[in-house]
């Protein structure tokens, strides 16, 4: 995923990260996944491939979830609820 001659801003990790401080400084539980690439293509001129890849990421470690509307959820508001 991080090579040596990449933009370390341009990677998976790194996005995935801002998504997480994107979604835990909302004032909303969900968000719709096309805004929050709005968000990060804005901030960091990302492609919708690397976008996804953070997303993916982020899903397999547990991080956000996708509800069954469509919509990014931050997976620790779940674990609050319980």
């Amino acid at each position: 995923m991080i090579t040596i001659d990449s933009d370390p801003k341009i990677n998976p990790i790194f996005i995935g990260a801002r998504i997480l401080i994107k979604l835990s400084e909302s004032d909303y539980t969900q968000v719709a996944i096309e805004d929050l690439y709005e968000d990060i293509k804005c901030e960091f001129e990302a492609s919708y491939e690397v976008f996804t890849y953070s997303l993916d990421w982020l899903y397999i470690i547990g991080a956000v979830d996708l509800n069954e509307n469509g919509f990014i959820e931050y997976a620790t508001d779940k674990v609050d609820s319980l």
